[in-house]
């Protein structure tokens, strides 16, 4: 586990200072819910049920003891009004006298009873955004108690709406309002998009969402969204594996939805648009009334991805069913658009001995996968094994839309298939396995999160590698089946390497150099020792005397940021240690300043084959599994 969650004595005294109102406030709460009210659909079905919350367009009930979310659009008209009648009165529920002050600062709960005191900014698409030590955390609404559920809705409806404003009447009647484009809309478990508790056989507690299953592990998102992480299914008590089995469940089904709907939207009538609509601002509105300032990034059958005016520093991804209809019209809209304005037969070279298929001319020449997104743009080489990350600076003040790439060469993530003419010796040479042909290789794509290489070595080797792109970050996974006979072993690894951003640095003077590196730097996480600062404008040998040994490598992570890399952090971090080495050390021959840096993550077999005479005895030498896969996480400014 990366991280344990536990009440500190401070979080417990504070649980204990509001236990008097959070008990009087469910006693109002209780009073309220156990009032049975007619709930009836669009086909004249009723059931007699409380109402508990109205979020995300979506209804909340207790029905039999049970609490179950419709999606409002289900309800007949005057069930929705009824509903929205509901939530407004429920804004009239007494909030904690900390609300009432001018310091704008508000206690919040969430359902375990843990409070901590932070400033709300915004509800959107049932997330409650607070700030808190400076820092913008997003919340998920239902993660909430319900009077800090009660507090987030008045704060968000004192923004929108007049507090003299009274709440529509229930009509007694159907109204005739005019054909309006309807939503798609997705009624799958809302526990897919929270973060859940999760609890390990050790005790620990760890806070994320769930991602998916790949047999016995587990995928969750964690730290607020900005990585993943793997856990054996194994590791967590029954209470935990349940869940992660109900979920992926659930997700499956979900998938089965959204394909459905996504055919769809296909009919869907959208709003005209013009090709600068695509990068520029618009207001978007969530499925419960609430607005932001984004600019569109991308569209699936899973959901909207927007970047935000006001934090334009990390894209959220939105399911379909949490904007309302013009939104979602609006993205589908943007999509439509983007896919015509593709050439409509680019020029493409088809795949031949150890070269992809990919474009043949423009933008993207020499490439056959690729991801254009807010912080990044990502792209596979057509030679099967390298990946380039190109930065993208933040819109200047003023522009509409996203900012350009920045002036310096790309990241890069390979796959290293290598061997060693002379192995273990001091001075040992190694060369790359060449690629001598690929199988079934994937067709160019500007759309495709996870793509999937596989060929044969100039050895008869077989190979195997996948990457995984998308919004969130970058992942990288592999194996190569070799014959036990083989007379150079393969050694297999995934390695990151920042390059030079200083080309030409031996023919320049140091009051040159240093405004270029500025306060450039790389941070590592040892396996034991404290996290360490290594500058960039530090002599190669002067970082040695300092960082060499085993108390500096192998390490957990490493982390980039400082002038070289602009606003950006660029964290990578394998998704699980056990049984690997990650380790540092720089990428090129000269030696100021610490520029171009080299990150390589293998198994130990592959680590120790590369120091012994006889690589082939070590067995693991040439696969890195997905559950241990290497991890590349880019963000801008805070993140």
């Amino acid at each position: 586990m990366n991280e344990n969650y536990k009440l500190t004595n401070a979080q417990n005294m504070k649980k204990l200072i509001l236990l008097p109102y959070l008990f009087l406030l469910g006693l109002l709460l209780q009073a309220q819910t156990e009032t049975l009210y007619p709930w009836t659909d669009t086909q004249g079905r009723t059931l007699q049920a409380s109402f508990i919350s109205l979020d995300s367009g979506k209804v909340t009930i207790k029905w039999n003891g049970q609490i179950v979310p419709i999606p409002l659009t289900n309800l007949s008209p005057e069930t929705q009004a009824l509903a929205k009648k509901l939530a407004t009165e429920s804004l009239k529920l007494p909030t904690p006298v900390a609300a009432s002050n001018s310091s704008g600062i508000y206690p919040w709960t969430d359902a375990q009873g843990r409070t901590l005191q932070a400033r709300f900014i915004r509800l959107f698409a049932g997330t409650v955004t607070i700030e808190w030590n400076g820092q913008m955390v997003p919340l998920p609404m239902n993660s909430l108690s319900p009077a800090s559920q009660a507090l987030a809705n008045k704060l968000a409806a004192s923004k929108t709406v007049p507090t003299t404003k009274k709440p529509e009447p229930l009509p007694t009647t159907p109204k005739k309002v005019a054909p309006k484009i309807m939503p798609t809309v997705v009624t799958e478990d809302v526990a897919l998009d929270e973060e859940h508790n999760w609890q390990a056989t050790n005790g620990s507690l760890i806070k994320a969402k769930f991602l998916s299953m790949d047999g016995d592990n587990v995928n969750l998102l964690v730290n607020q969204g900005r990585s993943e992480a793997t856990v054996p299914i194994s590791r967590f008590k029954k209470s935990s594996q349940d869940l992660a089995k109900k979920l992926n469940a659930d997700l499956t089904a979900r998938k089965k939805m959204r394909e459905a709907e996504a055919s769809k939207r296909m009919k869907m009538k959208v709003p005209k648009l013009e090709e600068a609509d695509i990068t520029r601002y618009h207001k978007w509105e969530s499925a419960d009334g609430n607005e932001i300032d984004a600019v569109y990034i991308d569209a699936g059958d899973e959901g909207v991805t927007l970047l935000m005016r006001s934090n334009p520093n990390r894209p959220y991804e939105l399911g379909w069913e949490r904007l309302s209809a013009e939104s979602q019209a609006l993205a589908e809209g943007i999509r439509r658009l983007k896919a015509q304005l593709m050439p409509l037969d680019p020029r493409i070279a088809e795949t031949k001995g150890g070269s992809l298929t990919h474009y043949s001319e423009g933008k993207w020449k020499n490439y056959n996968t690729v991801l254009e997104s807010a912080m990044y743009d990502v792209a596979l080489h057509r030679n099967g094994y390298t990946v380039h990350v190109w930065l993208k600076n933040e819109a200047k003040k003023g522009e509409e839309g996203l900012g350009e790439r920045a002036q310096r060469n790309p990241l890069s993530v390979n796959f290293r298939p290598i061997y060693y003419l002379n192995p273990g010796e001091r001075n040992r040479q190694w060369k790359h396995r060449r690629i001598s042909s690929f199988e079934e290789p994937p067709p160019v794509s500007m759309d495709r999160e996870e793509t999937t290489i596989k060929g044969t070595f100039d050895n008869n080797a077989t190979f195997e590698y996948t990457m995984q792109i998308n919004h969130r970050g970058l992942s990288f996974w592999g194996k190569i089946d070799e014959d036990r006979n083989e007379e150079h072993p393969t050694i297999f690894s995934i390695a990151f390497y920042s390059p030079n951003f200083i080309p030409d640095v031996t023919n320049m003077q140091l009051d040159e150099i240093e405004p270029l590196v500025g306060d450039g730097c790389l941070y590592i996480d040892p396996m034991e020792s404290k996290r360490a600062k290594i500058p960039m404008m530090t002599k190669w040998d002067d970082i040695m005397k300092k960082f060499a040994g085993a108390d500096w490598n192998p390490i957990k992570s490493a982390e980039f940021m400082g002038k070289p890399f602009g606003s950006h952090k660029i964290k990578i971090t394998p998704a699980s240690t056990s049984g690997m080495v990650f380790r540092w050390s720089k990428g090129y021959s000269g030696i100021y300043p610490f520029q171009a840096i080299h990150l390589g993550h293998r198994t130990e077999d592959s680590y120790n084959a590369s120091q012994s005479k006889e690589p082939g005895q070590f067995k693991k030498r040439n696969e890195i599994p997905r559950n241990k896969r290497l991890n590349v996480n880019i963000i801008r400014g805070r993140g």
